[in-house]
């Protein structure tokens, strides 16, 4: 899979700061965020919607196959959701029982697969010599 690059400024993730500090909402959003992990349709769904409208973020994030894909789609559905940051997110996160977090993994697996099955050029050049 091709990598693709994009100046973090670009970012939609970025711009709807999901990398910003400030938790004045706190537990409001880590409730919205674990309710969002915790619903399946929802997760899949709002997934769905970060792969449709923050193409940069999502090629940035999904095309780095050595990146936690699975993360970044968790955070990317409550920065999208509710505006939450990643801090809040893993927050979050940590309330969830294993199975939930199984669940929402195979989830953002499903949506990754999503984003891969777009031909975007991820797949350039596969199968062919990589030396000479």
């Amino acid at each position: 899979m091709n990598r693709i690059y994009h100046k973090y400024t670009e970012w939609e993730d970025f711009k709807n700061g999901m990398f910003e500090t400030d938790n004045s909402n706190d537990a409001e959003l880590i409730n919205k965020s674990f309710e969002l992990l915790s619903n399946e349709d929802l997760f899949y769904r709002i997934g769905l919607k970060v792969l449709e409208n923050w193409v940069v973020s999502s090629d940035v994030n999904l095309s780095n196959i050595n990146s936690n894909r699975q993360s970044w789609i968790g955070q990317a559905a409550c920065s999208y959701y509710v505006k939450a940051n990643e801090s809040i997110t893993r927050k979050a996160w940590s309330m969830l029982s294993d199975i939930k977090k199984l669940k929402a993994n195979l989830i953002a697996d499903k949506i990754i697969k999503q984003y891969e099955k777009k031909d975007r050029g991820l797949y350039k050049n596969v199968g062919e010599p990589m030396l000479f």
